[in-house]
């Protein structure tokens, strides 16, 4: 008996009357995530970096022009801002922004004991507020009954180093989900080199059936 007669049958490919395909089909989840977040397929090159996000450009214009617009505003209020004014509703303005900051705080441990998605931009937006919050105590307060002092002792020992760390999270978070998608990215091309790879064997060994 010859060798070829010896040799097993392979196993036919789960479509023997036709070719195998020739590309694999699209809508994978790697092509998802890529259309989203940078506008691009998986299987066609980018030259944007992985860490970036394909934002509209009018939206870095707009920021530089109201940084430069911000300026001399600054600069005329420099001049002419009194030292002194009797502020209307003074409780009422703090109190609204005080719930405000322990609502978006409330928001920040939901969000990190859930760990969801937002807790980066959440805890971007509350080291603001924290810090927003320490400022205004200080240079409101007055030098009369101590409340000058408490209102530093304050900002130096709880609202800064609260600060400090939201915006660490807040970073940390960021650079957490582009890791992760990066590995998704890797795993997700590597799977799909494994699969081309195996559609090509395939091909190679086993005829199709006339």
């Amino acid at each position: 008996m010859s060798d070829i007669a010896r040799r097993p049958r392979p196993r036919p490919l789960p479509y023997p009357r036709e070719d195998p395909p020739e590309e694999l089909p699209s809508g994978t989840p790697l092509d998802a995530l890529g259309a989203t977040l940078y506008g691009h397929s998986a299987g066609r090159p980018s030259d944007r970096r992985p860490d970036r996000l394909p934002l509209p450009r009018w939206v870095a214009a707009l920021a530089v022009g109201s940084v430069l617009g911000f300026l001399p505003w600054i600069v005329y209020l420099g001049f002419t801002l009194p030292a002194k004014v009797r502020a209307e509703h003074y409780d009422i303005a703090w109190l609204g922004f005080d719930c405000a900051m322990c609502t978006i705080l409330a928001t920040l441990a939901f969000c990190a004991i859930r760990r969801h998605a937002a807790t980066g931009p959440v805890a971007a937006v509350a080291s603001m507020m924290l810090l927003v919050d320490a400022w205004f105590d200080v240079f409101t307060s007055s030098a009369n009954h101590g409340e000058l002092a408490l209102a530093i002792v304050l900002a130096l020992c709880g609202e800064l180093p609260l600060a400090i760390l939201c915006g660490w999270v807040a970073v940390h978070a960021e650079r957490v989900r582009a890791r992760a998608y990066r590995s998704l990215h890797l795993r997700w091309e590597r799977a799909m080199r494994t699969a081309e790879e195996a559609v090509s064997v395939s091909r190679t060994r086993v005829a199709p059936r006339p």
